[in-house]
């Protein structure tokens, strides 16, 4: 019995649900399991004809409000509620019109609403309610002025900007005056921006109303106008006819002023080449302006630059037709190495709103002394006392630029902008001879600066060209034989120092774009790659010091 057992056929074991199976049996699992590709697309049912609205023809000469809606209602087969302050008379005429659109003239012609409910028309008296309007914007004021000055007098040549911030609207007044042997030239900038301020005065003039602004325009008062600006909510009490006309001005107001540009700066100095001592020859950039075979610039891209060169046409528009790096303004500085040695100053970029000011400063702020010295001769046998006094002054070096935009409904970016480059050239003595008595030599930097205030129109995400900024320097270089130059007293003899005149010339190129949709898979998709290289590297520092 044993025996015959054991030859015979055994049962497998049963294998549980939660058992590994082969590769060869989940992949052909796992193909069953997939349908077939879909070969051809189901027609999809032609549209249903769209249900004709019923159309009316009312004509009426000075008819009773009350009457026509009755008759109306019973030819529409509507049930009608109707207010009965509801009084006066119309003149209309309509013809094949739907119910709708002759409520709506009813509506505009007399002081009604109405609402259709099911199958009942209601109409009330248009009276003032109250309605919650939601603004998104920022709960603040800027101010911001600049103010350039030339002046032939001693001492009265300034240039500075202040800034509290920026904002909508502004006043630009220049002159000149002379006498006595001075003239002066000034520009004076002012902007302001009271979003919320005037956002609410003009909503009072709207709804016919004067609205009583405090000192410095910060308190607003109002029977129908409640404002916090804080949670950005406006509630109006109003007719409907006014709130349409007040719901279609916020809309505008809101979408103009949170628009944005970003707008792209490259400040570059050309050292000129012998060839071209009379500056940058912006007509032939736009002939022969290649990289590596291929023409960047397009021959029309450059609009009647009078005389050939920046020294009288100080901006023009350019546009290119190409990319390098995916920079456009790329192409053009490789185009101005015909003319000499490019040096890239600076190569901003910042984004603001519409009608905003933004500042970029980018600069060192150099730290001299001045010397107050005073002497106390004291009393007869007394020897004098010399007092000196110090105080620390800082003095900015390098770049600063402001910039405000202004997209109009064709896309068109109006700039007002205001470049200003300075360095220190030399230093002089203070010349007071009390210094010089108390052996104290007390240096002042001078500046040079390079400054422009203009406004000028450019289509969007068009290059705009300021140049024209030509200035002459000398560069002193020692040179000698080595060693015995450096012997003293008798390296003179075996040294010289060599001047080289350089004159170089200031380029700077301004580009708006205009921001529709802010986001990395939007209008700034260009800069994604960016962003994610930056945090793959950070997120690898982090691990290799793990």
């Amino acid at each position: 019995m044993t025996s015959i057992v054991s030859c015979g056929a055994t049962n497998p074991p049963t294998i549980s649900q939660g058992h590994l199976k082969s590769t060869s049996e989940s992949e052909a699992a796992d193909k069953a399991s997939i349908p077939q590709p879909v070969t051809k697309v189901p027609a999809l049912p032609r549209p249903g004809k769209r249900e004709k609205l019923e159309t009316y023809t009312v004509v009426v000469n000075q008819v009773p409000i009350r009457e026509l809606l009755f008759s109306m209602a019973r030819d529409a087969d509507l049930n009608l509620d109707i207010d009965s302050d509801i009084s006066g008379k119309i003149t209309m005429n309509a013809i094949d019109q739907t119910l709708p659109k002759i409520l709506d003239r009813i509506e505009s012609q007399a002081d009604i609403t109405y609402f259709l409910e099911g199958d009942t028309l209601k109409v009330k008296a248009d009276k003032p309610y109250l309605h919650v309007y939601h603004v998104n914007y920022l709960n603040i004021s800027r101010e911001s002025g600049g103010k350039v000055s030339v002046s032939t007098e001693i001492g009265a040549t300034s240039s500075g900007i202040n800034t509290t911030g920026s904002g909508g609207g502004g006043a630009s007044q220049g002159g000149s005056s002379s006498g006595q042997n001075k003239a002066n030239s000034d520009i004076e900038n002012e902007s302001i921006n009271e979003f919320w301020t005037t956002i609410t005065l003009n909503i009072g003039g709207i709804l016919g109303q004067e609205i009583k602004a405090s000192s410095g325009a910060r308190l607003l008062t109002g029977n129908d106008i409640i404002v916090n600006r804080e949670s950005g909510i406006i509630a109006v009490r109003a007719t409907s006819k006014q709130h349409k006309a007040i719901r279609g001005f916020i809309d505008k107001v809101v979408g103009s002023a949170q628009r944005q540009v970003l707008i792209e700066a490259t400040i570059a100095e050309v050292q000129l080449s012998d060839n071209y001592q009379a500056g940058i020859d912006w007509s032939l950039v736009s002939e022969t302006a290649t990289v590596g075979g291929n023409t960047v610039l397009t021959k029309g891209g450059i609009q009647d630059v009078i005389g050939g060169n920046l020294g009288s046409s100080p901006f023009f528009q350019l546009a290119t037709s190409g990319t390098i790096n995916g920079n456009p303004l790329n192409i053009t500085l490789k185009a101005l190495e015909t003319f000499g040695d490019v040096k890239v100053l600076s190569s901003p970029k910042v984004m603001t709103l519409n009608n905003q000011t933004a500042i970029l400063k980018v600069v060192d702020n150099e730290v001299f002394f001045t010397t107050n010295v005073e002497v106390d001769s004291g009393s007869v046998n007394q020897n004098s006392q010399i007092i000196i006094d110090t105080d620390v002054n800082t003095v900015p070096v390098g770049i600063v630029m402001s910039v405000t935009p202004y997209i109009d409904e064709v896309e068109t970016v109006t700039l007002n902008i205001r470049p200003t480059i300075s360095r220190i050239i030399d230093f002089v003595d203070d010349p007071n001879p009390l210094l010089a008595d108390a052996g104290v030599v007390s240096q002042i930097p001078v500046l040079q600066v390079r400054e422009i205030e203009t406004m000028l129109k450019v289509d969007d995400s068009e290059t705009a060209v300021i140049g024209g900024l030509m200035q002459d320097q000398i560069n002193k270089e020692n040179r000698g034989v080595p060693v015995l130059s450096s012997i003293p007293l008798l390296g003179a003899l075996f040294s010289y120092t060599e001047e080289k005149y350089v004159k170089s010339e200031l380029v700077i190129f301004i580009r708006p774009v205009i921001i529709e949709d802010a986001s990395l898979d939007g209008d700034l998709s260009d800069y994604k790659k960016y962003l994610l290289e930056d945090i793959r590297q950070e997120t690898a520092d982090k691990l290799a010091e793990q």
